[in-house]
Order: structure tokens, then sequence, then C-alpha cells
């Protein structure tokens, strides 16, 4: 038996985790970054699906190079299977005066687990308790992962392209079922716009993402105050409008929350949905000091 479907979670707060749709972003920062991310779809309909991220990347240099590293951790449930990643992540930058170019790739496993025993058929003239169709138990298959992509960064605006799940991968679930993992690619861009106060900025960004089979677009508007606090909207133009906000708490701690309302027919099955990040940013480099001393009596 064969299953494809769309893979990847999206996050409406795409413009903050943006690493999670392309590598090319890891150690954008340009400091030490250890995040975590939740997204809980569709509170009220029974086995929605919940999305989790933890990262932790860095910038660094060799030499006059510049290079950012990282590992991602995601959990994805939806429906009756699981998705378990784990990639590493690699970026390397090359440095404009106009901005920043970056190359990345992620590599790395995932485990696909399907709870065919949380699977409750109903008897009738199309199905049997049995149905050879279903898995029986939970199935479990591990398989290969690669993605890569392009991102360009500066004050001003930033833009990129990424490629997700290359090899396009079919999971053994057991001996009679696959799950084909479709190649999916992703666009994002964005833009701050400073207002004749320069304590506030306009920040509009766009996400694409599409398996080639289906796609999703989102538009969105934050205004922010001096780096510090942020919120907005976004719609998502299959079936959400979103409303955001998140505050710097101390120096390099974020926390950033966003909350979907459908504008579907689903809004009769659901209560919306809820998404929370939190991320510090700090500097595990210690700054060098010239530890030499002049003697007024040389100067």
């Amino acid at each position: 038996q064969y299953t494809a479907a769309q893979f990847d979670g999206i996050y409406s707060q795409y413009m903050h985790i943006k690493h999670f749709y392309n590598p090319a972003a890891v150690g954008e920062q340009e400091l030490m970054r250890i995040m975590v991310a939740q997204r809980l779809d569709w509170i009220g309909i029974k086995n929605a699906p919940k999305t989790t991220l933890f990262t932790v990347n860095t910038p660094f240099k060799i030499g006059k190079t510049h290079h950012a590293a990282g590992i991602q951790f995601i959990n994805d449930i939806f429906g009756v299977f699981a998705n378990q990643q784990i990639n590493a992540q690699y970026a390397y930058k090359f440095k404009f005066q106009y901005g920043t170019l970056s190359v990345g790739a992620n590599i790395g496993v995932l485990n696909l687990i399907c709870y065919g025993d949380s699977i409750k058929m109903v008897e009738s003239d199309y199905h049997t308790e049995n149905d050879p169709a279903i898995p029986q138990g939970t199935q479990s298959g591990i398989g290969f992962d690669l993605s890569a992509g392009i991102y360009f960064s500066n004050a001003a605006w930033f833009a990129g392209v990424s490629i997700l799940h290359a090899p396009g991968a079919d999971i053994k679930l057991g001996d009679k079922y696959d799950f084909k993992i479709n190649q999916a690619m992703t666009a994002v861009g964005g833009y701050n716009i400073k207002l004749p106060n320069n304590n506030y900025q306009l920040k509009p960004s766009a996400l694409l993402y599409t398996d080639f089979v289906s796609w999703q677009a989102q538009i969105s508007l934050l205004l922010d105050y001096k780096n510090k606090y942020w919120g907005g909207l976004a719609y998502s133009i299959q079936d959400a409008v979103s409303f955001s906000f998140g505050a710097e708490i101390i120096d390099g701690l974020q926390l950033g929350y966003c909350f979907d309302l459908p504008t579907s027919s689903m809004i009769r099955a659901t209560h919306g949905s809820h998404e929370l990040y939190l991320s510090y940013d700090f500097n595990i480099f210690k700054p060098k000091y010239n530890q030499k001393h002049k003697s007024i009596r040389l100067l």
C-alpha cells in the first residue's frame, strides 16, 4: 500500500524561524541561538497536527571565512502519523558591502511512525473491520533526508529559496506499506520599512510553500518598536487570518505568540490554532583583549 501527503508543518511566525524552512538562514542572528517552537493546529479537532521544533545554532569563523552550523530536532504529529527528525545544518556565508549571501544544507534522518491501532473502522459495504489497506499495530520506518537553500539578508530586506526532502524518499512502514515523501520548495522574503519615527518599523513579509501537489502561501505585516516589541496580522491564502505579538523580555531572550483563526468552514469545528516560540541569543566567543601594555616612558 502506498501513501503520499504534505509532509511539513507550517509556522505562521515563519519570519522568526526561517532556518526551519531554509538551512541557508542558519546563524543569521550573528549569535548562538537556542530556540523551541510549538504549534497546535485546529484546537477541538481530534488528532489535529502538533509540531514541535528545538534547535541550537551558531555562526563562526575559520580564518577569514564565515560559516554557521547547528542541530535541529522536529517532532511533527499529524493524524495517525508522527514524523521525528534530527538534522545537522550548515551554511557558508559570503559577506559583501550590501549584505550576506548564504548557501546551506540540512542532512539528517527521519523516523516515520504510523499508529494503526488508533484507527477505528466501521463495518460497511466498502470496509471490513480488518481492512488490509490500514496498517495493523504500530509501524515505523527510517529514511535519509537532505535539504538545501540559498539566502540573502541585510538590514533592509531578506529573501531565500530552498528545496526540502531532495531525495524524495519512500519510507517503508513494515513489510506492506510505503509512505512517499515529496520534494518541497519554499520561497520567503521580507522588507523593513522605517517610519518617520525611527523607533518604529513596518515589516511586511511572505512565505510560499509547495510540494508540487498542493501549495500554501502566507502574507504578514508586523509593526516593530525598537526591535524589542512587535505585533501584527497575517493572512493565509488558504484558510486563516493570524494575530501575533512578541517581545524581547530581557537581552537576548525573545517570546512570540500567534493565534490563527480559520476563515473557511472549519471555524465550525475548531477554536483556531496556537503557536508559541521562545529563543535565547548569546555570545559564546569571549572578546579578545590586548594584553600588551606600553610604558609611558617609551611612548
